[in-house]
């Protein structure tokens, strides 16, 4: 079931460019940005990730910490629950609910209102096409987190689009090193995809896939 958005609450965040408070129809803006479309096959493999928001009155969204896994390319890092299409779903969104449901706990079939898609990403090794499913909680939840995750943090849409939240994250060893855009909230590092995905939803920048 789709979330009837022109009937979210107007929300107060801070605007980017100044410390005045401004009025945001957070929620009105997201539904410009998404689609009820099924994303399109391509010649890769697809995955999907919950984008989880709760609280229309003070935003914020789900973000996990990776458990440590020397198999998992994602190992340690700050991301959305969420993983490769398996057999037996049918559609992104399905991937989405059963990735939170294996990775947090949550059955946003029961519990969140689909919200629809946004863009697609691929990832930086090149053999994945990601597809955010985003999501807003009908009521708490309660986030129970298996052995693939270390740590869940809802985060503020506040401190997320705060300035000084911005950042840079220095990835690769030696000579062999660049600076890749990223935010720092609540003691956690947001880059890589994780941080294109956020990025452009929030309107940080522009979507690149």
């Amino acid at each position: 079931m789709r979330c009837p958005l022109n009937e979210c609450a107007y929300l107060r965040l801070e605007d980017c460019s100044d410390s005045r408070p401004v009025k945001v129809e957070i929620f009105q803006a997201l539904k410009e940005k998404l689609n009820d479309n099924e994303p399109a096959l391509g010649p890769l493999r697809r995955a999907s990730v919950a984008v989880t928001f709760k609280d229309p009155d003070a935003p914020s969204v789900l973000l996990i910490k990776r458990a440590d896994h020397a198999s998992d390319p994602w190992s340690g890092q700050v991301a959305f629950p969420g993983g490769k299409s398996q057999e037996g779903d049918g559609t992104a969104k399905e991937t989405a609910i059963r990735e939170a449901r294996e990775e947090v706990g949550i059955d946003l079939g029961e519990d969140a209102d689909f919200l629809g898609y946004f863009v697609s990403f691929r990832t930086h090794t090149g053999t994945l096409d990601v597809t955010p499913a985003v999501f807003l909680t009908r009521r708490d939840v309660e986030v129970r987190p298996n052995e693939e995750v270390s740590s869940y943090h809802w985060i503020e849409l506040e401190k997320l689009m705060a300035k000084q939240s911005r950042s840079t994250y220095r990835i690769g060893a030696g000579d062999e090193t660049r600076e890749t855009p990223a935010l720092l909230v609540d003691g956690l590092t947001v880059w890589g995809l994780t941080y294109r995905i956020i990025s452009s939803i929030l309107g940080l920048s522009t979507p690149e896939r």
